[in-house]
Protein backbone atom coordinates (compact mmCIF):
# COMPACT_ATOMS: atom_id res chain seq x y z
CA UNK A 1 0.00 0.00 0.00
CA UNK A 2 1.19 3.56 -0.68
CA UNK A 3 2.09 6.15 1.90
CA UNK A 4 -0.18 9.16 2.24
CA UNK A 5 2.46 11.23 0.42
CA UNK A 6 2.54 8.76 -2.48
CA UNK A 7 -1.24 8.91 -2.71
CA UNK A 8 -1.11 12.72 -2.81
CA UNK A 9 1.52 12.63 -5.57
CA UNK A 10 -0.66 10.29 -7.65
CA UNK A 11 -3.73 12.49 -7.05
CA UNK A 12 -1.82 15.42 -8.61
CA UNK A 13 -1.91 13.52 -11.93
CA UNK A 14 -5.71 13.77 -11.72
CA UNK A 15 -5.64 17.53 -11.12
CA UNK A 16 -5.76 17.60 -7.31
CA UNK A 17 -3.75 19.97 -5.15
CA UNK A 18 -3.04 19.52 -1.45
CA UNK A 19 -4.33 22.10 1.02
CA UNK A 20 -3.93 22.50 4.76
CA UNK A 21 -6.09 24.40 7.22
CA UNK A 22 -4.42 25.12 10.55
CA UNK A 23 -6.41 26.03 13.66
CA UNK A 24 -3.79 27.10 16.22
CA UNK A 25 -6.27 27.59 19.06
CA UNK A 26 -7.24 23.91 18.83
CA UNK A 27 -3.79 22.72 17.77
CA UNK A 28 -5.55 21.12 14.82
CA UNK A 29 -4.66 20.60 11.19
CA UNK A 30 -7.04 19.59 8.41
CA UNK A 31 -5.45 18.16 5.29
CA UNK A 32 -7.46 17.78 2.08
CA UNK A 33 -7.25 17.50 -1.70
CA UNK A 34 -8.98 19.97 -3.98
CA UNK A 35 -9.81 19.87 -7.70
CA UNK A 36 -11.86 22.19 -9.86
CA UNK A 37 -13.73 25.41 -9.16
CA UNK A 38 -17.29 26.60 -8.60
CA UNK A 39 -19.91 23.98 -9.38
CA UNK A 40 -17.15 21.54 -10.35
CA UNK A 41 -15.27 21.78 -7.03
CA UNK A 42 -14.32 18.46 -5.46
CA UNK A 43 -12.86 18.18 -1.96
CA UNK A 44 -11.46 15.00 -0.42
CA UNK A 45 -10.45 15.00 3.23
CA UNK A 46 -7.31 13.07 4.10
CA UNK A 47 -6.56 11.06 7.23
CA UNK A 48 -4.75 12.90 10.05
CA UNK A 49 -1.47 11.01 9.64
CA UNK A 50 2.05 11.91 8.47
CA UNK A 51 2.69 11.79 4.74
CA UNK A 52 5.33 9.13 5.37
CA UNK A 53 2.79 6.80 7.03
CA UNK A 54 1.53 3.85 5.00
CA UNK A 55 -2.19 3.76 4.26
CA UNK A 56 -4.31 0.68 4.89
CA UNK A 57 -6.02 -1.05 1.99
CA UNK A 58 -9.40 0.17 3.27
CA UNK A 59 -8.11 3.77 3.40
CA UNK A 60 -6.75 3.58 -0.16
CA UNK A 61 -10.03 2.13 -1.45
CA UNK A 62 -12.03 4.85 0.31
CA UNK A 63 -9.80 7.67 -0.92
CA UNK A 64 -9.87 6.32 -4.49
CA UNK A 65 -13.65 6.12 -4.43
CA UNK A 66 -14.10 9.64 -3.06
CA UNK A 67 -11.49 11.17 -5.38
CA UNK A 68 -12.47 9.24 -8.50
CA UNK A 69 -8.99 7.74 -8.86
CA UNK A 70 -8.88 4.20 -10.29
CA UNK A 71 -7.90 1.62 -7.66
CA UNK A 72 -5.75 0.00 -10.33
CA UNK A 73 -3.31 2.90 -9.93
CA UNK A 74 -2.42 1.29 -6.60
CA UNK A 75 -2.56 -2.34 -7.70
CA UNK A 76 -6.04 -2.97 -6.28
Amino acid sequence: MPTLGEFIMRARVYGYTKHVIRIPELRARILYLRRGVGDFLKLVDLPPIRESDRLTRAAVESLCERAGIPREDFGL
